[in-house]
């Protein structure tokens, strides 16, 4: 089989298979009690107001299971993302059916990370746009000899390894809050990591049949999942997609700068949205409707085109990624790109809040400049009296 064969049929494989599935996973998710039920369990961030099956998740990883198994056979790295890739699903199952902390799953997202960079997979070295890397391999601890091969940590290397792979899983798991985003940001992303180990060549082929299969299994998923979704990723299909996204973007040549341009949108909400909790003196893991996406609702986008702009700027993101490679203008480009993306997103947000009135028929944006000014007066009266 040549290779572009093998790519197309991985694609497509993956693809069907996701869609075949699909349905079969949602009637089981039905018969469990796994869905979201808007009348039982209410929460703002809910949308939807009809029954609604989760566990989407496993359709996606049964199918990237199978493809990666009949395409990739077996290695010792694939055994170890498999491995930890099934530790993920099966903790997003659990959370989906009986629920689990926050710690909880970070703990095991932790141990899954480990499992991965036990297998011989981590980040050895960054580039430094400027010219160079920056090698992360300088303080190795050495565990075990076996038949003369030394295995060892990597100290930088797997520590900044474990928390890009964690914070992946967040990343992908917080930006599941409309339908169909997840979904499709996972799909563009895997594509762009596919175009750039194709374009290497050599031993990052298998990085990028693993990277179009990952994109063929999302993709496959979202025809059930646009809006108006007829199921849910749950925790088991974003916790899982956060973790493959992280382990293929630092396989071979697709180190962590390509992740970052193509979640630059999801990963700068995931910031700000975890800087604002904290200023806020809540837990970052407590859900609310402070995302970029529910800002985009509240400022009068409907589902789908808070949804389709959130593809263009992850897009845009990715062309960078695919054209800057080597290019020694690269960080200059990259922080034009985001500057020009961001002014582009909040002007879009301000175009689309002026058309929308407040109750007192003002705009949102003066009414919000109010409301928080007499807030601060009424604290400095009542700090007053208090004195």
């Amino acid at each position: 089989m040549t290779t572009d064969v093998a790519f197309v049929s991985s694609f497509l494989g993956a693809f069907i298979l996701t869609i075949i599935l699909t349905p079969l996973v949602k009637k089981v998710a039905l018969k469990g009690g796994a869905y979201v039920d808007p009348v039982k369990n209410r929460d703002e961030r809910h949308i939807h107001t009809q029954i609604i099956p989760r566990l989407g998740g496993v359709a996606i990883f049964l199918s990237f299971l199978a493809i990666s198994l009949i395409h990739l056979g077996i290695s010792g790295r694939l055994i170890g993302v498999l491995i930890g890739a099934s530790l993920i699903l099966i903790v997003g199952v659990w959370d989906d059916l009986r629920g689990l902390t926050a710690l909880q799953k970070l703990f095991w997202q932790i141990v899954a990370a480990v499992i991965v960079v036990a297998s011989g997979i981590g980040i050895d070295f960054i580039t430094n746009p400027l010219g160079g890397v920056i090698q992360l391999d300088t303080l190795r601890i050495l565990l075990v000899t076996v038949n003369g091969n030394p295995y060892g940590i990597s100290v930088w290397g797997d520590l900044l390894t474990i928390f890009w792979i964690v914070a992946m899983i967040n990343t992908l798991n917080f930006l599941d809050g409309l339908d169909g985003l997840a979904t499709g940001v996972t799909g563009i992303g895997a594509l762009v990591v596919f175009g750039i180990s194709l374009a290497s060549g050599g031993p990052e082929l298998a990085t990028a049949l693993l990277a179009i299969i990952l994109a063929g299994a999302a993709l496959g998923f979202l025809p059930y999942n646009f809006y108006p979704a007829r199921i849910f990723l749950g925790d088991s299909g974003s916790m899982f997609l956060g973790f493959m996204i992280g382990v293929v973007s630092i396989i071979g040549s697709a180190k962590i700068a390509t992740a970052l341009l193509v979640l630059g949108f999801p990963i700068l909400d995931l910031g700000w949205v975890v800087i604002r909790r904290l200023i806020q003196r809540k837990s970052p893991f407590v859900a609310d409707r402070g995302h970029l996406h529910h800002r985009l609702l509240d400022a009068g986008l409907k589902q789908w085109q808070a949804v389709l702009l959130i593809y263009f700027i992850c897009i845009v993101f990715g062309l960078a990624s695919l054209f800057l490679q080597g290019s020694r203008g690269e960080l200059i480009a990259l922080v034009l790109l985001a500057g020009t993306m961001l002014l582009f997103t909040f002007g879009l947000v301000i175009i689309m809040a002026s058309k929308k009135r407040g109750k007192n028929g003002e705009s949102p944006t003066v009414y919000y400049l109010e409301r928080f000014f007499a807030e601060r007066h009424e604290k400095k009266k009542s700090k007053a009296k208090s004195g």
